[in-house]
């Protein structure tokens, strides 16, 4: 057994990277700090490297990739204003690297050594659908060397609130996803630091969330000029092809001017859900999270919010009424889903498994939606058409592009396709009956944002469930929290169905402002399980919506 012990000492001796690995270096403090101004969609990073030599050498050299590719598409970012104080240095290109090299090629050192580093970095934020990203490896998985210790700080240039579902640093080689590292925010700062010694090729990487428009988004005239310059030919069959589909939409999918007045009730005919989609023609998560609520105050359940010491509330649901018959079919996906094992579900159990309902009951509602005749059959039938001639020319350009590469035309026809996208998502055009259910949810939603007390007071008086009827149409329209705290001082009770510790008192007299912000909050937290996906298998983290799975920096450290 002894024996057998040794051999495997041994194996692990003679085949561990970190041992075999002449080191003639080690770094034994790298600090790095980065300063991110949204404003001018740029970050400057300062790094200084304490440096232990083994052996005399003329110094370092820093190199950071500059090319990507991301999810299968080519990116590239700007590294500038290159400066590293009281070292001679040089910039040069190295295949996909910027290479910064320091010291004197005449001139040998030793012992320890402590480098300055300092550039800017410009175009390496991920713009998202819904946040724009940071997504910046510290100091890449390249470094042929240990590093002792690595902290960090990322400065906003405004002060924001974040969550910890909003940021999360990893540590590890190349794909790893360790966490042997801690980071924290504070004000507008982030801070971290290694928990244990970074072996050769491990690097340290950081994600942020930031808000949509926290960095100046680029325009899709400056991309495009950027990424292609001026088009001839191409760009005549790109408006060519723009002016048709445009003329489709005008002639056939453009709705008949819309007459704003304000209701004080939504219609009859539309729950909250369909309420949302004829507002915006989207179907949206929220959409199908107005249930809740909607069922709620029919008495079909009970949402409960369970408190935890650590983390996120929880939340369950709890059954009271079968739902009924006639419910449409999107109703019954997430219904029967939600209670299939019995009559109460805790939230928390439906991560990362309920997010292919939300899918089917989002597809079920827009077909439900359109299905109810409120557009014209024409505008319908060329939204496909449409739809299927964008999706060719897609394929079209790609032709173009990779396989005949011509270029200039394969972008012309691409971008031609990104129109009849748009043209088809636009194409739906309400008939009269599908103008007159938008012109009453549109003038609802007027009211909830802006309706006055003495209003809401009298339709109080004439239907005392008003508020519990009305809030999961406020919930769609983007307003639960504001449309809440307008019945401050008319309610006295809060809603039977939504059940927290502690109620929504305040000097035993209920706030409708705390109820809304709780539900709010609440129903985010829901929202947030019901689409949580497994994170795919090539990395990517999960947490606050996920992170995109991929981002710039990198790069590593060497000697010479």
């Amino acid at each position: 057994m002894i024996k057998v012990q040794y051999i495997w000492l041994w194996v692990i001796i003679l085949f561990s990277p970190s041992l075999v690995q002449a080191q003639d270096y080690i770094i034994k403090d790298y600090k790095i700090n980065i300063l991110i101004r949204g404003s001018e969609g740029i970050f400057e990073v300062d790094e200084v490297l304490q440096v232990k030599f083994r052996e005399p050498r003329h110094g370092i050299y820093r190199h950071i990739p500059v090319n990507y590719r991301i999810k299968g598409e080519k990116a590239s970012i700007d590294v500038f204003d290159i400066r590293v104080p009281d070292y001679q240095f040089s910039v040069s290109s190295q295949g996909n690297n910027k290479v910064i090299r320091i010291g004197d090629p005449d001139i040998y050192v030793d012992d320890v050594q402590t480098y300055h580093i300092q550039y800017k970095v410009k175009n390496a934020f991920m713009f998202m659908d819904e946040w724009t990203e940071f997504y910046w490896n510290l100091n890449g998985t390249e470094t042929n060397t240990t590093t002792d210790h690595l902290s960090f700080t990322i400065q906003l240039d405004k002060s924001i609130p974040m969550s910890e579902q909003d940021y999360f640093v990893r540590t590890g080689s190349l794909g790893d996803q360790d966490k042997d590292a801690t980071m924290s925010y504070y004000l507008n700062t982030f801070t971290g630091s290694t928990t244990k010694q970074l072996e050769a090729y491990e690097g340290v990487t950081v994600g942020i969330k930031l808000p949509y428009d926290y960095v100046k988004r680029p325009s899709a005239f400056e991309l495009w000029l950027k990424e292609y310059g001026i088009l001839s030919f191409s760009s005549l069959i790109f408006l060519l092809s723009s002016g048709i589909f445009y003329r489709l939409w005008s002639k056939f999918g453009k709705d008949y001017p819309i007459i704003k007045a304000v209701e004080f009730m939504p219609p009859k005919e539309l729950n909250p859900s369909e309420a949302g989609v004829i507002i915006d023609e989207k179907a949206d998560s929220v959409d199908i999270m107005a249930l809740l609520p909607y069922w709620a105050q029919m008495g079909k359940l009970t949402i409960e919010r369970i408190p935890k010491r650590w983390g996120k509330d929880d939340h369950r649901l709890t059954r009271l009424e079968a739902l009924d018959s006639n419910a449409a079919p999107y109703e019954q996906i997430v219904f029967q889903r939600l209670f299939k094992d019995g009559n109460s579900v805790l939230i928390s159990s439906l991560e990362n498994s309920f997010y292919e309902y939300m899918k089917s009951a989002r597809e079920s509602l827009k077909t439900h939606v359109q299905n109810m005749g409120v557009y014209y059959p024409i505008s319908i039938k060329l939204q496909v058409y449409l739809t299927f001639i964008s999706v060719g020319l897609t394929f079209l350009a790609i032709f173009l592009t990779m396989v005949v590469g011509s270029l200039m035309l394969g972008i012309a026809i691409g971008m031609s396709g990104v129109v009849g996208m748009i043209a088809a998502a636009n194409m739906l055009k309400k008939n009269e009956y599908g103008v007159q259910l938008y012109q009453k949810v549109n003038g609802f939603k007027m009211f909830v944002k802006s309706a006055d007390k003495d209003r809401i007071e009298r339709l109080l008086k004439e239907n005392p469930d008003y508020f519990e009827k009305t809030l999961p149409y406020a919930m769609v329209f983007g307003y639960a929290k504001q449309w809440s705290q307008k019945f401050d001082g008319l309610l006295l009770e809060p809603p039977k169905w939504y059940i927290t510790p502690g109620g929504f008192y305040d000097g035993g007299r209920f706030m409708p402002s705390d109820f809304g912000s709780s539900f709010d909050s609440g129903i985010r937290d829901i929202q947030s399980a019901f689409s949580s996906a497994p994170s795919s298998d090539g990395g990517g983290f999960s947490g606050g919506g996920g992170f995109s799975g991929g981002g710039f920096g990198g790069g590593g450290t060497g000697s010479w």
